[in-house]
């Protein structure tokens, strides 16, 4: 009721933008969790999101959407969170905390929720993020559709335009190169099987998660590369509640001294009644050194009303060392 009689009010003292919409949507979580290091504790978390939208007497379509998170306001504010779009038969163009074209074309290893994300960061969880966040933050992605064909363009600068170029802290004493992007879907109704492929292509900055003597560091080593990688997702929504996706992404340095790696991500997903189940498992190959893998579960039940049990289960969670750090966590997610 609170929610509906605050649109409400917003709405009335935008009167003079008849198309125009602001509404208020909340999330909550109360639980408990396991970290890598086998200590409980509680846990609870509260985000707020914002969305408006509008449209001109033309036609043109044009929104914004602010998430506010106690861990989700940075410095400069205008990136993480927030996202900005307009909207018409040219297309859709969005700029702000959005996806680049790898990651709007490529299906992740991630559905479900759980409150400490434990089945969707693990080591090798395959999130097709791509070159994102390895520059400024801030995207800016045109897409449109044709049919059962779809296509985005995106970009991401290195130093927020600034200047200031990327050699401070590079490797091989050169610039890092702004993020470029590409991508492809494709979408069709198999007579009651859907199925979505994925194509994209993204050049730029890149950081690897392997030394070059093939040690698994979790990129803290391996920064500022130029680089690009190819990615290619085939997934699959069947009858009776069953879903599943493979995905695949292969990233190379243009320093040939640097260790190229490959990224695999397996998704099956189950949903029956008010039960959903997941189960992912992720594995990056790198040139030099032994493969790293990882999985994670989910599971959620749905009480109705926007409240959900929901539990989690992760292995190898640690970023810089593989093997047995496992982290798990249940409680109640609640959307408002």
């Amino acid at each position: 009721m609170k929610k509906i009689l605050l649109a409400t009010t917003m709405l009335a003292g935008t009167a003079g933008f008849a198309a125009a919409e602001v509404a208020v949507s909340g999330y909550a979580e109360i639980g408990i969790w396991s970290d890598t290091a086998g200590d409980i504790a509680f846990h609870q978390d509260v985000e707020v999101t914002f969305a408006m939208s509008g449209t001109t007497d033309g036609g043109l379509e044009f929104g914004a959407q602010i998430d506010l998170d106690e861990t989700d306001v940075p410095f400069n504010g205008d990136r993480t969170g927030t996202t900005v779009y307009v909207s018409g038969a040219f297309g859709k163009l969005t700029m702000g905390d959005t996806d680049g074209a790898h990651d709007w074309a490529i299906q992740d290893a991630g559905a479900l929720t759980s409150l400490t994300d434990d089945h969707t960061s693990h080591v090798a969880w395959y999130g097709a993020s791509g070159l994102d966040g390895q520059g400024d933050g801030q995207i800016v992605r045109y897409e449109n559709t044709f049919g059962a064909f779809s296509f985005a363009v995106s970009a991401e600068q290195e130093d927020n335009g600034m200047g200031l170029g990327g050699s401070v802290g590079s490797i091989t004493g050169v610039d890092a190169d702004d993020i470029w992007g590409i991508g492809v879907k494709y979408n069709a109704d198999l007579g009651g099987t859907t199925l979505n492929l994925g194509l994209a292509y993204q050049s730029g900055n890149l950081d690897g998660p392997f030394t070059d003597a093939g040690v698994f560091d979790g990129g803290a080593t391996v920064m500022d590369e130029n680089g690009d990688v190819l990615g290619l997702s085939i997934g699959a929504e069947l009858a009776a509640g069953f879903s599943a996706s493979l995905s695949f992404s292969d990233f190379g340095f243009d320093n040939a001294a640097r260790n190229d790696f490959t990224h695999t991500g397996l998704a099956l997903n189950y949903n029956t009644g008010a039960l959903s189940t997941h189960f992912n498992y992720g594995v990056a190959n790198p040139e030099i050194g032994p493969d790293v893998d990882s999985w994670g579960v989910a599971v959620n039940y749905d009480l109705g009303g926007g409240a959900v049990v929901m539990a989690g289960y992760g292995s190898d969670m640690d970023g810089t060392t593989v093997g047995d750090q496992d982290q798990w966590s249940i409680g109640l997610g609640m959307s408002f």
